[in-house]
């Protein structure tokens, strides 16, 4: 069957989960099963219906007890199969396939009865029966159903030697282990052990129930082992891996008693806790779906070990010992110099900085400060974990990166040791090893996860088709028995009744029903129908004028929108909270409460009045509004009360009102509520996992962290994040989980050793890292933007429109009667269903409310500025309204190319006669030609080019306006005139392109207006330098908006900006709805932390004797210059700072010290004390889940949509690709495919013939790649102490694998000669050969006379560690896995570019406003906007969304932390929004990048299955087609078929099997590759269906390859004709020669 691409499974997820959901529901009556059973003519009709093969022989029943009878019945049938082998072997008869060849997939254990089978009585269930797959009616099995009729398999042989299956004991035993109490009940023990493990100091009592817990442990063994047997048989109690599980917790359990285990018994202790997961069967079976996608990774897993290896191995050489570069103070007294320089005391450290400063040797590192020197000396970085002195802590460093957790530090630390330059490698390893391999391992688990989808979605649609055979069988059987019924008996004589009519179409109804209803009420009994109609029926007054007058105003149009106003009214009022308030503002806040409070409980009651009790409970946002009503109301009564101050949190849960007519909102919160039930199986087994590692890090490190708390605190106190108690290890578990793990493992590393710790986090960041991953992909398939509305939601949306429209019409009307005309109809319509959102109602066609306009006509294709008139000089009027749709009356005809299109509209020339320049004869002719040259001007190809230079130029010059510039005044004054000069020359541009192409057609392009931007910018910045206007200098820093226009100069940004900017208005009103949701969750935070995170300072630590303000401030008054009462920059004050507090959280950065600042608060004006409201941090949690995973998920599952809706739209393969890339793109793809290839001759030498014999074969590839992989080991042995005879081992080593791979080298030249570089491996191993003698020979060399040639040798180490590639060529997977991120290289460098622009363009704008600031947080020597290489540098960090929150403090510093008078303070607007507006762009950005990258595994996948057999077929074609003709003989078509592997081998004798092939024969009777590909495809895949589709798929796919033929048939051609024409040409004079000769 075909894989599905990403766009079937995103377009279809909603329809697959129906199809699986109705396949669950499917169920026959009883009667139609009975008829099934004793119908022989029937079933003969069904034999190819795999349900109806299941069932027994007609006449028999479906259930059997299990008897000693079955046991003889069961010997007797394999006796039977026993004779029938023996026989065949006899008779030499291969291996026929039968039917049932393997268990029957809808029987097999742990799964629930199929519906064919009905509804089992009560006597059939928990007790043994006759197995019903026919494939273990010859085995020693039976079955048992559970009260939930799901099947259990058991072996019939004794259990134990003595329990038979029909033994009392054992029956008995199985009903206990089988019966739900049982279950419950260890379920209940499960858990109770699992809070008895979150004790820390266990109680006396708690000892007695360990054993009562150990002891229903043993029960169960032995309950399990008399159900089962314990060893002999498959089914048996050994045979289940959990059950391992058990054997070894009580065994470990009772040892513990005997023997003291040590630190074993406290990892032995956590083991019950993974019983949670065969206790609970969805859990098990998601963990069992997890299992199936780690086996899928081991290409990607071997990819990504063998890249990390090989950074590892190179950075390993390139900064082993930087880390030790420190600055020391210089030595003035007479002290032991290696003492001195081994003190810590003597090393300069930055203020509030515990680690030592680093500095370099090089001129972009850093320096020390006067009175110090740097040296190699100390220790490494953070207690000494962070270097890369040796392989395994070089690889521990690439793996950080990989994960992107606090790379900036690491960053940091190598720029301040090794200088700048050093920021290649780590834009080298994030591409590589964070971006490339992090989407590759997402792309493969969507893969897996998606195929397993697609596997149940396959057999719930078997499932349904079979059922739906059934029915129609039945149908067609009741036309034939008009009676009713069916008379025949079945062969056996037994009576069967017959089947009235009723129950046949009963059967077909049932399936009808279960597949066409949505929502069906249940019926209720004739008691709760009487109350009903008594109490909650309120149809005494239906007809009386006071209700009906309450329905007309409740369901009028403008109540919906007057409830809306005032939800938004009481929404800003919430908003509008802050701290500090004034008393007039607080009082204004307090008294909005009840107001609101009382009218949303009158319309609640109006609502209730109208509609009555019956139909306002059916509503479901009725009983939502009565209940906050309810709550807020009881607040008013209760507001004396302090403790009760918590219900006031309930109004914010208002906002949740506005889903009922805001649609994406609604989406949103569907998507959480569906999310939380249908997945809630990913959502168990991940808290599971969680409380798993927190349990087991609790007990197995937290005596560690009580114990030597001293090695990690210098005060001697736990850390925020540690592991003595479960609460706190359950939040270092969470951190974990959100992708912050190194810093707390440095502290378990140093508390309770390496290994241990090691282990431990490798193991929790990888399973909850996977588990996460499936959950976000989970969501993400699962798409909101199906689910359909309720009858309410749409009723209140079309009201507030109608409402809306309203309004809009009276407000035109009045508009016409001011103007004095009649108002026109303007015929505004908009789509209720924009891309993403569907509807029920199919005929529905207004927009819905609070809705962003989305456009049904065709996106217009965009152009830059340049294009545009280009277009409008060629195209005219017609790609002018293609383009813009406006109107183009009067313009020139579309084949005059030299007319230029009008200067202004037609309203213009309506209004303005005079500006109809055309219409004054005289001036005709002179204003004509005068713009006919300006269009020839700007149409000429080197113009744009120029305008690009320039462009490019003017760019360049804002990058060089640093601090700097002040002190180099030539520089300075070059820069002021260059301004000016690229200031006329971009008006100049602008004035040309007015002219030529009018204002009409300038302005109705978006990048002419942003052309027109910028030259207004830079115009304004002149004159405000030359004039002196103070107020005109602030458009200066605007001039960095010029980079920008480079995006329409490239037509790889141009299309990206392209996608981008069409994306982001269909996702507006998304991210307002994400916003909405963030906007509760921070009224929620001004009301819990408003004023709390206040604390009294000094200088940088807080001051732990002081209580409160006032405390505080009598510290001040009392001369303590240095204490303040001071407030962290990043708050709850007031919703704003709300806002960009819990982007940090979302982007999990700083979010630690906002949650510590949040669980030490108090009260208002106290002074924090440590974790003194420690269940605060569930607020963050909470949004993380919420807030953060769930809106991401949501906007991801837009863009995608939207990408689509896109893709559907142009029907282009690549959707970041220009049309020239589009061409790489498929050469690529072509590349990536193996195509036939010419045999190389064997030469006639009789030495060169044994080298070729040896260098063609296997071994010696394998050979010298087992080599290349030495010779990365010997890069990886390499250690910062190492002696002088391992440098001279390894030195040797390397000097002898050169010489090996050079006499590799000549022995291939020698061999294949010129053949040799015809392939291109062997041109990349000679290439590398010659940078291996380069680098051995020419070190000493370089080293002695150059300098800077460290980045060199890297690049020589590098060029050694490809020779690894060469595994690629034996790891089809790992190769094919290259080939996604080969294919997608166009796309990515679109996007690259695109951001790098970006970049660019923050870089500078950075530089014109932060240069100054103070230097605090991240932002140091190196990390600062002083320069556009430090700005780059920040920049490209922040790209990944690392230390933002280090760097948006110092731009929004504010006095006391800065000095006004030295300019060294920021400006918190403009950097708030710079900070964040980069943040969001660059998510944009990746969050595509890696949608790229997956969209192109998904559609290889899809291929995948041709490929292989493609590789496969090629491999053998080349052995009988060395010309590589793409032809064979057909003498030569058994030989072939049979060389072939499976599944595309006929063996021998195949004569008969090839003939009928029907293969078409080419002249020479020869046969072409493609027809015998396709023959055998089809053949043995079953796809004579899908032929004409394959055929297709594979004459694209081997494209490169006819063109290949096809130009060797034209080549040969030509040289035919020219061979023709020259004998023609000398025919007349042969012809008259020869005539000649015969007249004389």
């Amino acid at each position: 069957m075909r894989r599905k691409t990403f766009w079937d499974i995103w377009g279809n997820s909603k329809e697959e989960e129906e199809v699986v959901r109705r396949a669950a529901q499917l169920k026959p009556f009883t009667s139609e099963l009975k008829m099934l059973l004793g119908n022989g003519a029937l079933r003969a009709q069904l034999e190819n219906s795999k349900m109806v093969s299941l069932l027994p022989p007609v006449g028999t029943s479906v259930f059997r007890h299990f008897t000693p009878g079955s046991l003889k019945e069961i010997q007797r049938c394999r006796e039977v199969q026993e004779k029938e082998r023996q026989k065949r072997e006899d008779k030499n008869i291969s291996q026929v396939t039968v039917a049932q060849e393997n268990p029957a997939g809808g029987l097999e254990s742990g799964k629930p009865l199929p519906f064919i089978f009905g509804d089992p009585s009560p006597e059939f269930v928990n007790t043994p029966l006759e197995d019903l797959d026919p494939f273990y009616q010859s085995q020693k099995v039976f079955i048992v159903l559970d009260g939930q009729k799901v099947i259990h398999r058991f072996n019939a042989d004794p259990a134990c030697y003595m329990l038979t299956a029909y033994n009392h004991v054992r029956t008995s035993a199985i009903k206990i282990l089988l019966h739900s109490f049982f279950r419950a009940f260890i379920l209940l023990t499960i858990l109770t052990n699992c809070v008895f493990m979150t004790v820390q100091e266990p109680l006396e009592w708690t000892r007695i129930v360990k054993f009562a817990i150990i002891a229903i442990y043993a029960i169960e063994v032995l309950v399990k082992v008399a159900a089962r047997g314990f060893c002999v048989g498959r089914f048996t109690f050994l045979r289940d891996p959990w059950n391992w599980l058990d054997l070894v917790i009580i065994s470990t359990a009772y040892l513990a008693e005997i023997v003291n285990l040590g630190g074993l018994s406290r990892f032995l202790q956590v083991l019950p806790a993974l019983k949670l997961i065969p206790a609970i069967p969805s859990v098990k079976k998601t963990l069992g779906a997890l299992t199936r996608v780690v086996r899928k990774m081991n290409h990607v897993i071997a990819l990504s070990l063998g890249c990390l290896i090989v950074l590892a191995a190179l950075e390993l050489h390139n900064f082993m010992s930087y880390l030790l570069n420190k600055c020391v103070l210089i030595q003035s007294s007479n002290d032991s110099y290696v003492d001195h320089i081994n003190d810590g005391a003597n090393y300069y450290y930055l203020p509030g900085h515990t680690e030592a400063q680093l500095c370099g040797n090089r001129s972009s590192a850093g320096t020390c400060p006067d009175g110090f020197m740097c040296l190699n000396v100390g220790t490494n970085p953070n207690y000494g974990y962070t270097n890369f002195d040796s392989f395994g802590w070089a690889f521990l460093a690439l793996l950080r990166l990989m994960t992107q957790d606090f790379w900036e530090d690491l960053f940091r630390l190598i720029l301040h040791s090794g200088g700048k330059i050093y920021t290649i490698n780590f834009l080298a390893d994030i591409l590589l090893a964070s971006f490339s391999l992090g989407s590759l391992i997402v792309a493969v688990i969507a893969v897996a996860f998606v195929e397993q989808k697609q596997a149940e979605t396959t057999e719930a649609e078997q499932r349904s088709k079979d059922y739906a055979e059934i029915v129609e069988t039945l149908k067609k059987e009741e036309k034939v028995d008009g009676s009713g019924g069916l008379d025949e008996k079945p062969s056996s004589g037994v009576d069967t009744p017959k089947t009235p009519p009723v129950a046949i179409f009963g059967f077909f109804s049932n399936f009808a029903v279960l597949s066409e209803r949505k929502d069906e009420q249940r019926p209720c009994s004739p008691c709760c129908s009487a109350f009903t109609a008594i109490f909650i029926k309120w149809t005494c007054c239906d007809g009386c004028r006071p209700k009906q007058l309450l329905h007309r105003v409740v369901s009028d149009p403008f109540f919906d929108l007057f409830v809306v106003m005032c939800l938004l009214l009481n929404i800003t009022f919430m908003a509008m909270e802050h701290f500090p308030m004034t008393y007039q503002f607080a009082d204004m806040l307090f008294i909005s409460v009840p107001v609101f409070a009382v009218i949303f409980a009158v319309e609640v009651g109006l609502r209730f009045l109208a509609t009555g009790p019956y139909f306002f409970f059916q509503v479901g946002w009725n009983i939502f509004d009565l209940v906050i009503a309810v709550i807020t109301l009881l607040e008013l009564h209760l507001v004396f009360i302090s403790e009760l101050s918590f219900t006031r949190l309930f109004c914010v849960m208002r906002v949740f009102r506005l889903a009922r007519w805001w649609p994406n909102f609604n989406a949103l919160l569907k998507l959480i509520r569906s999310s939380l039930g249908v997945l809630r199986r990913f959502t168990l087994l991940l808290l599971i996992i969680i409380f798993i590692f927190a349990a087991m890090g609790f007990r197995i490190f937290g005596r560690n962290y009580e114990e030597n708390v001293c090695r990690i605190s210098e005060d001697c106190s736990l850390p925020r994040y540690h592991m003595a108690d479960f609460i706190h290890a359950f939040l270092l578990t969470f951190r974990v989980l959100c992708g912050e793990w190194i810093e707390t493992m440095w502290d378990c590393m140093q508390v309770a050793g390496e290994p241990a710790c090691l282990i431990f986090y490798a193991t929790m960041v990888v399973v909850t890292k996977l588990a996460l991953l499936n959950l976000f992909l989970a969501l993400l398939i699962k798409s909101p933007n199906g689910d359909h509305q309720t009858a309410s939601e749409v009723e209140a949306q079309k009201n507030l429109q109608e409402a809306l429209n309203r309004i809009r019409r009276a407000v035109m009307g009045v508009k016409s009667q001011v103007l004095g005309h009649p108002s026109k109809k303007t015929g505004w319509k908009a789509n209720l269903n924009p891309p993403g959102l569907k509807s029920d109602e199919p005929d529905q066609k207004e927009f819905l409310a609070l809705t962003f306009v989305n456009t049904e006509e065709p996106e217009s294709e965009v152009k830059t500025c340049d294009e545009a008139f280009k277009s409008a000089s060629a195209n005219g009027d017609a790609d002018e309204e293609n383009n813009h749709g406006d109107s183009a009356a009067g313009l020139r005809k579309p084949d005059d190319r030299d007319t230029p299109a009008q200067c202004f509209c037609d309203q213009c020339y309506r209004c303005c006669p005079v500006l109809n320049m055309d219409s004054c004869p005289a001036g005709l002719k002179t204003w004509s030609n005068w713009r006919r040259m300006c269009v020839s001007v700007v149409d000429h190809k080197y113009f744009e080019a120029f305008v690009t230079f320039v462009i490019f130029l003017s760019s360049c010059a804002l990058a060089v306006e640093d601090i700097y510039l002040e002190k180099r005044v030539v520089l300075r004054s070059v820069l002021e005139y260059a301004d000016y000069v690229f200031t006329c020359i971009f008006v100049l541009e602008m004035l040309l392109k007015w002219f030529a192409g009018g204002f009409k057609k300038y302005f109705t392009d978006a990048w002419c207006w942003l052309d027109f931007l910028v030259v207004l910018i830079s115009l304004l910045s002149t004159f405000a330098t030359l004039l002196g206007i103070p107020q005109l200098k602030a458009f200066t820093s605007l001039r960095t908006l010029r980079p920008l226009r480079l995006l329409s100069r490239f037509g790889g940004t141009k299309v990206v900006a392209t996608t981008l900017f069409g994306v982001f208005p269909a996702i507006l009103d998304v991210l307002l709805a994400c916003l909405t949701l963030w906007l509760i969750f921070s009224i929620m935070g001004v009301n819990l932390f408003a004023g709390r995170f206040y604390s009294c300072v000094n200088s940088t630590w807080i001051m732990q004797d002081v209580n409160n303000k006032t405390e505080c401030f009598m510290l001040m008054e009392s001369n303590y210059s240095e204490v303040r009462w001071h407030n962290p920059q990043v708050n709850f004050d007031n919703v704003g700072m709300g806002f960009l507090s819990l982007l940090h959280v979302a982007t999990v950065k700083g979010w630690l010290d906002l949650m510590a600042s949040a669980m030490d608060s108090k009260e208002v004006e106290s002074q924090p004390e440590y974790e003194a409201n420690m269940f605060t941090s569930l607020y963050f949690v909470f949004f993380i889940i919420l807030g953060s995973f769930f809106t991401f998920n949501f906007l991801i599952s837009t863009i995608i949509e939207h990408l689509k809706w896109q893709k559907a739209k142009l029907g282009a393969t690549g959707i970041f690709m220009t049309q020239d890339q589009m061409t790489l793109y498929d050469s690529l793809k072509a590349f990536s495919q193996k195509k036939t290839q010419r045999s190389v001759p064997r030469p006639q030498n009789k030495i060169q013939g044994l080298l070729f014999d040896l260098v063609t074969k296997d071994f010696f590839d394998i050979a010298f790649t087992v080599v290349a992989c030495i010779q990365v080991l010997v890069l990886m042995v390499g250690t910062r102490d190492e002696s002088m005879e391992k440098i001279k081992i390894i030195f040797w080593i390397d000097f002898a694998i050169i010489v090996i791979f050079t006499a590799e080298c000549v022995l291939k030249l020698i061999a294949l000669r010129r053949h040799y570089f015809a392939f291109g491996w062997n041109i990349f191993d000679f290439v590398l050969v010659v940078l291996f003698i380069l680098g051995l020979f020419l070190e000493d060399v370089l080293n002695k006379y150059f300098i800077l040639t460290h980045p060199f040798f890297s690049v020589i180490r590098l060029a050694r560690t490809f020779r690894v590639l060469h595994l690629f060529r034996f790891a089809k997977g790992v190769r094919r896995l290259l080939y996604v991120l080969m294919r997608s290289l166009p796309a990515l460098f679109n996007i690259g570019l695109f951001l790098f622009l970006i970049m660019f363009t923050f870089c500078v704008f950075g530089m014109q406003h932060f240069a100054y600031v103070k230097k605090r947080a991240l932002m140091d020597d190196v990390f600062n906007f002083e320069t556009f290489g430090n700005a780059f540098i920040c920049m490209f960090t922040m790209t990944t969304l690392a230390g933002w929150d280090g760097l948006l403090l110092p731009i929004i510093s504010e006095p006391p932390d800065c000095d006004p008078y030295l300019g060294n303070c920021g400006r918190p607007v403009v950097g708030i929004l710079f900070l964040t507006s980069y943040v969001i762009m660059s998510f944009l950005v990746v969050v595509n990048m890696y949608i790229v990258v997956i969209l192109e595994k998904f559609n290889m996948a899809a291929e995948e299955s041709i490929d292989e057999l493609c590789e496969m077929f090629y491999d053998t074609w080349e052995r009988f087609d060395p010309h590589a003709s793409g032809l064979i003989h057909s003498s030569q078509l058994s030989d072939f078929c049979d060389s072939l592997k499976e599944p595309l081998r006929i063996a021998k004798p195949n004569g008969i099997k090839v003939s009928n092939m029907d293969l078409p024969l080419v002249p020479e009777d020869k046969i072409h590759y493609l027809d015998l590909l396709l023959a055998l495809t089809a053949q043995v895949q079953g796809m004579s269906g899908e032929r004409d589709k394959l055929k297709a798929s594979m004459e694209e796919k081997f494209k490169a390859r006819h063109q290949a033929i096809n130009k060797r048939e034209d080549d040969a051609a030509i040289v035919i004709q020219r061979a023709y024409r020259k004998h023609a040409a000398q025919s007349p004079v042969q012809t008259g020669a020869q005539n000649g000769d015969v007249e004389a």
